[in-house]
C-alpha cells in the first residue's frame, strides 16, 4: 500500500489549559515545535509530559519546551489507511447527455464573482534555535596584538571569524562576527632560567544585528618562547676561544689557558645579563579555537 506523507498541525493552548491535555503525537516522531516567540525547535520528540515536551536535534542536544510557550507542532506521519490520493485522482464518472433536453440558459447578465484575496503574509520573521556542540571549531583572525613582554593578565583580546560557522544547513555565526576574550597568562623570559609564556582564551561573542553579546567558552590559546641553551653555549664558547687566542699571544701556553678561563667567564657574564626570547602574536594572525561547551543560538530562518 502506497504511503502518503502529510503535515499535521496541532495547536496547543497556552496558559490556562489543563495539565491533562495530551499531545497527540507519539514519542519518536520527527517534529517541528513552533513557539509563540517565533522560534522553531526541530528534532525527534523524545518525551511528552503534561507540562512540557523534550526534542532532541541531530547533534544530540535536547531542548525542553514548556507547553505554555508552544503555538503549534508539525510532524510528518505515514498514512497506513486507504490512500485518499487515489480517490482524488480518479476520473469523474461520465454522464451521458440527453440530446432531447434543451441546454440550460446562459446567464449573460450575472456579474462575475470577485476573486478571493490571498491572505497577507505574516510580517513576523521566523526564528529557530540551533546548538553548536562542544568541539566546534571557530576560524579566527586576531585583531589585537598580544605578547609576553607587552601584555598583562586580563587585557582584552579581540578577534573576528574568518568564515561563517554553519549547523544543520543554517548559518549560525556569519563571517566577521566579533569574538572577545582576555589574557590569562603573560610572563617575560628570565635572565637565567625560565622561558617567556603567553596564554589567552575567548569568553564572549558579539552577535550581528540585534543579537547582543552571548557568553561562550573556548580552549586556551598558549605559546611558549623557544629555548636559548645552544645560543648561550655558543656565546660562552666563543668568548673562551677568543680569550685563549689573546692569552697565547701574550703569555704562551700558560697565557692561553688563563685567557680561555677569563674569556669563558666573560661570556658567562654576557649570558646572565641577557634575557631570553619573548613570544608574541601580531594583529592579523590566523587562529583556530574550539568550543569547550555547547553554544545555543537563536537564528533567523531564510
Amino acid at each position: 500500500m502506497t504511503k502518503l506523507s502529510f503535515v499535521l498541525v496541532i495547536a496547543i493552548a497556552a496558559a490556562g489549559c489543563s495539565r491533562g491535555d495530551a499531545l497527540e503525537i507519539p514519542a519518536g516522531s520527527d517534529v517541528t515545535v513552533q513557539k509563540k516567540d517565533g522560534v522553531a525547535v526541530e528534532g525527534r520528540l523524545v518525551e511528552v509530559k503534561a507540562s512540557q515536551v523534550i526534542v532532541e536535534n541531530r547533534a544530540g542536544v535536547k531542548t525542553t519546551v514548556p507547553r505554555a510557550e508552544i503555538a503549534a507542532v508539525h510532524t510528518r506521519v505515514a498514512d497506513k489507511a486507504a490512500d485518499p490520493a487515489k480517490a482524488a485522482d480518479a476520473p469523474a464518472p461520465v454522464v451521458p447527455r440527453d440530446e432531447s433536453r434543451p441546454a440550460p440558459p446562459v446567464e449573460a447578465d450575472k456579474p462575475a464573482e470577485p476573486a478571493a484575496t490571498a491572505p497577507a503574509a505574516d510580517p513576523t520573521p521566523a526564528f529557530r534555535e540551533i546548538t553548536l556542540p562542544a568541539g566546534t571549531e571557530l576560524p579566527l583572525t586576531l585583531r589585537t596584538s598580544v605578547g609576553s613582554a607587552t601584555s598583562n593578565v586580563e587585557d582584552q583580546v579581540r578577534a573576528t571569524l574568518r568564515s561563517a560557522v554553519r549547523s544543520d544547513g543554517l548559518e549560525a555565526l556569519p563571517a566577521g562576527t566579533v569574538v572577545l576574550g582576555h589574557v590569562t597568562d603573560a610572563q617575560r623570559s628570565a635572565k637565567v632560567k625560565g622561558r617567556a609564556t603567553l596564554a589567552f582564551r575567548f569568553t564572549r561573542v558579539d552577535l550581528p544585528g540585534e543579537g547582543g553579546v552571548t557568553n561562550i567558552r573556548t580552549e586556551t590559546v598558549s605559546r611558549v618562547a623557544e629555548g636559548t641553551k645552544k645560543e648561550d653555549a655558543a656565546k660562552i664558547g666563543g668568548a673562551a676561544v677568543g680569550g685563549a687566542i689573546i692569552g697565547g699571544i701574550i703569555g704562551g701556553g700558560d697565557g692561553a689557558a688563563k685567557g680561555a678561563a677569563i674569556g669563558g667567564a666573560g661570556g658567562t657574564g654576557v649570558v646572565l645579563a641577557t634575557r631570553g626570547k619573548e613570544v608574541s602574536l601580531a594583529a592579523g594572525t590566523p587562529l583556530t579555537v574550539k568550543l569547550t561547551q555547547p553554544l545555543t543560538l537563536r537564528v533567523r530562518l531564510p
